[in-house]
């Protein structure tokens, strides 16, 4: 027989999930359907599926891994490229049917698609800049070293997320330079 709190917690489930949807992501920019493949591997935000489980003696709940390359077509360019094996989150923070979990996971999820974000924003931005010429191996190096910097200042701005309203700042000025970018390339 379930209890009110049983209920209760079903209620809430339903209602979290009727309202923000069962998978919550940033506001994606498609790269141009001539630009192919993708700078970005996958061109879309990744979501928990990509993630492996691990149980980690970490003090994060998650982390999100980025590859930066040359890729060799012609012309060469940059790609960023989600790397599966080594982004990973905590089973507990995922794996819930718990109302609060899952909502809680949402925001995770959106904190970790944003690292992604800025990884391929910075590899489009360069790969708009290179498209005048330039040095592939020194503009590689200057996205790693960048999407460092940035992933860094982004995780102590947002308390790693915690912080709802510097996440959304985040997530507006992130959203709209990679519409921006987008429309130059």
């Amino acid at each position: 027989m379930r209890t009110t709190l049983q209920i209760c917690s079903w209620l809430t489930l339903f209602f979290l999930v009727g309202t923000t949807g069962c998978i919550s992501h940033i506001q994606w920019a498609h790269e141009a359907e001539a630009i192919s493949p993708p700078s970005c591997v996958p061109d879309h935000p990744p979501t928990w599926n990509d993630f492996s489980r691990q149980d980690r003696s970490s003090p994060t709940t998650a982390q999100t891994a980025v590859r930066f390359r040359i890729a060799q077509l012609h012309p060469p360019r940059l790609e960023a490229r989600f790397d599966p094996e080594q982004s990973w989150v905590i089973p507990e923070a995922v794996d819930s049917w718990d109302p609060y979990v899952l909502e809680t996971s949402q925001m995770l999820l959106r904190h970790e698609q944003l690292h992604f974000a800025i990884s391929c924003l910075l590899v489009r931005q360069a790969n708009v800049v290179l498209q005048n010429g330039g040095n592939l191996q020194a503009m590689l190096e200057l996205v790693r070293a960048t999407a460092q910097r940035l992933n860094r200042q982004y995780d102590k701005d947002t308390r790693h997320g915690v912080d709802l309203s510097r996440q959304a700042d985040w997530e507006q000025d992130v959203e709209q330079q990679l519409q921006e970018v987008t429309k130059l390339e």
